[in-house]
């Protein structure tokens, strides 16, 4: 597929996956508790890594990997009940919060052991790109989009699937391959939607402190500021929050066949030569 029909792909996906977020305007509560969570947690590890930096003796590395192991659960945890509340309101369910939460605690023990991996990975990644030699840069970069393509659907199948740690990795490969296989750039288009909303807020900042400044000069610059700020947190939310939808569609056609029906306008059969691929029956853990 061209740029063009990648883009064409990425903003149907968005667009339908905005119709699923604006009939369940609660959805948006998981990334944004997840944000919360990990922003905490980031700036109180922050400290006890410069702390380590200025010890030495290995312990940065330690802070390091605790930083990626919390904020890496955080977040798959809260994908984790996002991916489920995505999966009621695909079979006429309402969503709920602290429901679709308590589905994904009871996988916490996966979601820790997926966390711990990844932490390592991105250990592994930060010291091959700091260090001076090219041949490292590369193999990071390499290793860096290799590990993005292997463990996209990563989330899905903890929520869906009961494997084990290896089929846990090749699971997520199959259904990249089995969805996405030829269509890496629709990633672009899924982004649209986030863009074009941070663009607006810039935009509306503008001329709103264009206008204000005309009364007060210093109120211009601080309301644009704000405006600016929220604008780009509600972008990041929402596109947050439709990722997480389309991930769910595109995987639940890949595993089961079954297309959810916001999404009837939408030709998975086209993506990565999926329609020569025979649907495979998932292991549910998510009722429904």
């Amino acid at each position: 597929m061209g740029i063009v029909a990648n883009l064409k792909t990425g903003w149907t996906l968005s667009m339908d996956s905005l119709s699923v977020l604006r009939s369940h305007p609660k959805l948006l509560a998981f990334p944004a508790i997840s944000g919360v969570a990990t922003g905490l947690f980031f700036v109180f590890l922050y400290i006890g890594v410069f702390v380590g930096e200025l010890v030495g003796g290995g312990v940065e590395y330690v802070a390091l990997f605790v930083l990626y192991f919390v904020t890496t659960f955080v977040a798959s945890f809260f994908t984790a009940a996002l991916v489920h509340a995505v999966n009621d309101t695909f079979h006429e369910r309402k969503p709920s919060i602290v429901r679709s939460s308590r589905a994904a605690w009871r996988m916490k023990g996966t979601i820790a052991v997926w966390s711990a991996i990844a932490a390592a990975v991105s250990l592994i990644i930060q010291q091959l790109e700091e260090s001076d030699t090219p041949l490292s840069g590369l193999v990071a970069s390499l290793f860096s989009v290799g590990w993005a393509v292997t463990t996209f659907f990563i989330i899905p199948v903890i929520v869906f699937e009961d494997v084990d740690l290896a089929s846990m990795f090749t699971r997520s490969a199959e259904t990249f391959t089995d969805t996405w296989g030829e269509t890496l750039g629709a990633g672009l288009g899924l982004g649209i939607i986030q863009l074009l909303l941070a663009l607006g807020a810039v935009a509306i900042a503008v001329v709103l402190g264009v206008v204000i400044a005309t009364v007060s000069p210093t109120a211009g610059i601080g309301v644009g500021i704000l405006v600016v700020v929220f604008g780009l947190l509600a972008a990041y939310l929402i596109g947050q929050t439709i990722r997480g939808i389309a991930k769910t569609a595109l995987y639940l056609y890949a595993r089961e066949g079954s297309v959810p029906e916001q999404f009837t306008d939408f030709d998975f059969e086209t993506l990565g030569g999926r329609a020569e691929h025979e649907a495979t029956p998932s292991h549910d853990r998510v009722e429904g």
